[in-house]
């Protein structure tokens, strides 16, 4: 079977491939008869060579291929701009056809638009999943919901400072609803638990190590950081944090050009209270061909630690770096 699950959602995409994970791998086998390929690398024969590999001791194995469907976006040439698969890519479709019964294979990715050349031939051929962010309406909802699966209770005041805090993040979210059920026990989780415990998501630190990485201080940008670091934060969840404020940068700075009020604005990009203030502040000082060029910095990071060419908190200090030089000229 031919799965594609995609999506900005990238906490449901994660839960949906473990789910099928689960259901498709036998206990005690599935490392030996999973297969995860990186898309930013991989050719069309060794994708075909794992797809036909037969399984081993087991009637199904799974191959999982990461990040391919963005890396015909990324393809320069007639083929990615027209639509259509080219070079060595041309016939994959032909290919898919002959993916054997006792193989599920599932691509995995983020976002991708609507023309993506690999989505349009893949879609026929399997089961499509796309994961979209609830708008920031609906996340007191959903932040209820993912409390009780947590089996944690939450108060609505402490809902709604969780929302205020980190918007439609769903991976935040349920990072930080862990660790407040974690802290919290058996116990409801209160506003002035989210306070505690999440109030730097909120507050300046990421906007002050923001504001220095794009206003050239290198040094504070990289003290900050490492502050995350040392309170056990990943070095890609920072790189995500910076890359979802750029991001709302973007979209802010596009949408107040064109006319949009601050709380418009806010609906739009699903953000409210004093992560919109601070970023419709920060929006101003920087233009959108230097937004644009930032974005490009944090995406050939990402890629980095994806291919394995730096290691994570490398890329992070590289990057504050090179943000903070470009800056400067």
């Amino acid at each position: 079977m031919i799965y594609l699950l995609y999506g900005e959602d990238s906490l449901s995409v994660e839960e949906m491939l473990a789910s099928l994970r689960s259901d498709g791998e036998p206990d005690g086998l599935g490392d030996i008869n999973t297969a995860t390929l990186n898309g930013a690398a991989v050719t069309p024969a060794e994708l075909e060579a794992a797809w036909s590999t037969i399984p081993f001791l087991a009637d199904r194995r799974t191959v999982i291929v990461r990040g391919l469907l963005a890396r015909m976006e990324q393809r320069r040439g007639g083929g990615a701009r027209s639509g259509a698969l080219d070079g060595e890519w041309a016939n994959f479709g032909e290919r898919l056809v002959y993916v054997p019964e006792s193989t599920d294979l599932i691509f995995v990715d983020a976002a991708v638009n609507r023309g993506n050349p690999l989505a349009r031939v893949i879609r026929p051929l399997s089961q499509v999943h796309e994961f979209r962010l609830p708008s920031v309406r609906d996340m007191p909802g959903w932040v209820r919901q993912r409390a009780d699966k947590l089996g944690a209770a939450i108060e609505p005041s402490a809902i709604s400072a969780v929302v205020d805090s980190i918007g439609n993040d769903t991976r935040l979210v349920d990072m930080e609803l862990r660790k407040l059920a974690l802290y919290r026990s058996d116990e409801m989780i209160r506003r002035q638990d989210v306070e505690a415990m999440v109030s730097y998501v909120r507050e300046a630190s990421i906007f002050a190590a923001v504001d220095a990485a794009l206003e050239g201080r290198a040094g504070l940008a990289l003290r900050l950081m490492h502050q995350f670091l040392e309170a056990g934060r990943h070095p890609t969840y920072v790189i995500t944090m910076l890359a979802r404020q750029v991001r709302f940068l973007i979209l802010a700075k596009d949408l107040k050009s064109r006319g949009f009020a601050q709380d418009e604005i806010g609906r739009r990009i699903s953000i409210s209270g004093y992560p919109l203030t601070k970023t419709m502040q920060q929006e101003g000082r920087f233009s959108a061909e230097r937004l644009v060029e930032i974005h490009r910095r944090l995406l050939e990071a990402d890629l980095s630690i994806k291919t394995g060419a730096a290691d994570e908190e490398m890329a992070l200090d590289t990057l504050i770096i090179a943000l903070s030089e470009a800056s400067q000229r």
